[in-house]
């Protein structure tokens, strides 16, 4: 009897919905008016008989996918209760798969027996169809994020529920659990562990649709996050607020958004926590020139602190017959480094977060981490070329980091050749640690120029085979490592060290914050979110012997 109701029901809504999708395309009236005049059959019932059979056959295929899926679920290991659980699940998916089963072969008996439906009829059902397997997805979908139970689920598909009452009682299912607390003593626990697991869930789920929305291919959604991972901007922050109503409108969502950012949610916290990966992941991947000449520092506060140079250790000494080991020193450095505060607001739009524009806020994002990078280098390269090219004056000697009295430093440029760089080389070669030892650190392992310049640098450590034995370049110009930098202008031509064993200059972040770090700040006042970028950085020159400086002068 139970069975025969269901039929009823759905014969009723899938007759309807089919009538209206007739209604809604060209010549629609009059298709509906012969269809209502065929006079070989009841056109409500041949309309009837089409749409609900149709809607059966797709209700019938969910159930299946279902009932196979849940099978999947027993594995090896799996505790007694949920093995119980799981079968009683699939016991139940089989029952409804069986009752419309039913219904089918009665409706396709009746469907034998009956005339044949006009082309109107048949159009109407395809729509019933289509319209049918687009509710049943909603609702799986909307019960996946929910995490109803399997038989609920099944049960408002089979009875025709429609998507916006179920999505009613998914937000219903969801503010009750965030509310749930059987004791004070265990909600404090659940609740925070829920709100930390929804949190990583989906700024997880933001960052892989930034991701794709940059374009990166192979872009895969975490496990935990695949609830969210087709959710908008502002499904989610109606989701972190409990809020229970339809996000049809543009209004709607900028009521929304500016709750979950006004209120006491997590929201802000997700949103930050997403753009932070995303744009560490932009600044981290970038290779600025500064990079290759300077060697990082980590301070751990914004006091000025020493920097310890190369040579600084103390020497070997020889160990009498006595066996003491002989006491040494460390030389004392003089030359500091400082790492101050930098910050800037910038907006994402009130357009971007209304149409979820996904691209446009990754790309905004990715400027921010280039800039971030460009303003970097700009730093260290104003440190470099001061003084008008001499670089910064070092507290040791004060003197200029490029001086004559260093022995790194020619005023009068010369053209970039193997004579000009070998004599770099060897006023480098020259120099001593502080201990007054020699040092193969003091080597050039590379040569940076402006753009006017890197051609002739490029050609210079091009790997030839010359008719000359006399015109080949040794194997120490092969391995320097060309590098151009626009801030550097005119002919001025560098070499320097490794800077992981003997850096010239060093470039410093804030012990915990090593990249630019982003955060909301007093949302939707400037028609968007505001956005707050603070960065920790400090650049300084250390070290004189590890680097030469040539004036330069175009070839002849």
């Amino acid at each position: 009897m139970k069975a025969y109701r269901l039929s009823i029901a759905a014969v009723a809504v899938l007759a309807a919905l089919a009538v209206t999708t007739l209604l809604a395309v060209p010549d629609a009236q009059a298709a509906v008016t012969a269809l209502f005049h065929w006079p070989t059959a009841n056109p409500v019932e041949s309309l009837q008989m089409a749409t609900a059979l149709a809607g059966l056959r797709a209700t019938h295929g969910e159930l299946t996918t279902r009932i196979a899926a849940k099978l999947a679920e027993l594995v090896d290991g799996l505790p007694e209760a949920d093995v119980r659980r799981i079968e009683g699940e699939h016991d139940e998916l089989v029952r409804q798969a069986e009752g419309v089963q039913r219904q089918i072969t009665a409706a396709e008996a009746a469907e034998r027996s009956a005339p044949v439906a006009p082309a109107a009829a048949a159009q109407a059902a395809e729509a019933a169809i289509r319209a049918e397997r687009t509710r049943i997805a909603t609702i799986n979908e909307l019960g996946t994020r929910a995490a109803l139970p399997a038989t609920d689920v099944a049960a408002a598909i089979t009875n025709g529920e429609s998507v916006e009452d179920f999505r009613r009682r998914a937000f219903d299912a969801l503010a009750a659990r965030q509310v749930s607390s059987p004791t004070a003593s265990v909600n404090a626990s659940i609740t925070r562990d829920e709100n930390d697991t929804r949190r990583r869930a989906m700024s997880g789920a933001i960052v892989a649709r930034l991701a794709r929305a940059a374009g990166e291919r192979n872009v895969q959604i975490p496990e935990m996050s695949r609830a969210y991972g087709e959710m908008g901007f502002a499904e989610m922050a109606a989701e972190a607020i409990g809020y229970r109503g339809h996000l049809r409108t543009p209004r709607q969502v900028i009521d929304v958004m500016e709750r979950a950012f006004h209120s006491t949610s997590d929201f802000p916290g997700i949103f930050s926590d997403a753009i932070n990966v995303r744009l560490l992941a932009r600044y981290q991947t970038a290779m600025p020139t500064y990079r290759r000449i300077a060697a990082p520092y980590t301070a751990t506060d914004f006091r000025t602190i020493n920097v310890v140079r190369a040579g600084d250790f103390p020497a070997l000494q020889e160990v009498k017959e006595t066996g003491d080991i002989p006491a040494g020193s460390f030389s004392e450095s003089k030359e500091q480094l400082a790492v101050k505060s930098y910050g800037v607001r910038f907006n994402l739009s009130r357009q971007m977060i209304i149409n979820d524009n996904l691209g446009a806020i990754d790309q905004v994002l990715g400027s921010a981490g280039d800039r971030v990078m460009d303003w970097e280098n700009a730093q260290v390269f104003a440190v470099l070329v001061s003084n008008s090219f001499a670089g910064p004056t070092l507290l040791t000697d004060s003197t200029a980091l490029f001086a004559t009295g260093h022995g790194n430093h020619v005023t009068s440029g010369t053209a970039i050749s193997l004579t000009s760089v070998g004599l770099g080389r060897a006023a480098m070669a020259k120099q001593t640690t502080l201990d007054g030892m020699k040092s193969s650190a003091f080597t050039p392992v590379t040569i940076l120029t402006g753009p006017d310049r890197i051609m002739d640098a490029e050609q210079l450590v091009a790997s030839i085979n010359p008719a000359l034995i006399a015109s080949a370049q040794p194997d120490w110009v092969r391995r320097l490592t060309p590098v151009m930098d626009a801030n550097i202008t005119g002919n001025h031509w560098y070499l320097f060290g490794d800077p992981a064993t003997a850096p010239a200059f060093v470039y410093g972040t804030l012990q915990g914050f090593e990249g630019p770090r982003l955060s909301t700040d007093d949302p939707f006042t400037v028609q968007g979110i505001s956005v707050k970028l603070e960065h920790d950085f400090g650049a300084a020159g250390i070290d004189y012997r590890p680097a030469y400086h040539n004036a330069g002068a175009a070839p002849a």
